[in-house]
């Protein structure tokens, strides 16, 4: 029995991509790499769930990466004190934020392609 790793290797990569996009160009890179990617995945099985677990692989590790750098729980608990929320909350909705906006590129992306055909 073969195990097909490309999709792995596929989140791994748009994952760090998508990390490195909103480091140095801000959230806006999330849809722009859901749409490349919906465009450019034609033949791929399921290309909008694998952009949406990359988007949300890349956020996660923006925001471990963050977690190292400062007083992260600090701000956290008083931005989802704000939002009457748990503190974890906030993280897990801001990276179903990331994949909700990467899946959606995605779809549309592959609409538009469908229907030029």
């Amino acid at each position: 029995m073969m195990v097909n790793y490309r999709p792995l290797v596929q989140i791994a990569l748009l994952g760090v991509a998508v990390a490195l996009g909103t480091l140095v160009l801000g959230w806006w890179v999330v849809p722009v790499i859901g749409m490349t990617w919906g465009l450019v995945a034609r033949d791929r099985e399921r290309p909008q769930l694998v952009v949406a677990m990359a988007a949300g692989l890349g956020w996660a590790l923006l925001i471990l990466w963050t977690a190292t750098q400062g007083p992260v729980g600090q701000v956290a608990r008083r931005a989802a004190g704000v939002m009457e929320m748990p503190g974890p909350m906030l993280a897990l909705m801001t990276v179903l934020f990331a994949m909700a906006v990467a899946w959606s590129a995605a779809v549309v992306a592959g609409e538009m392609r469908r229907r030029e055909t």
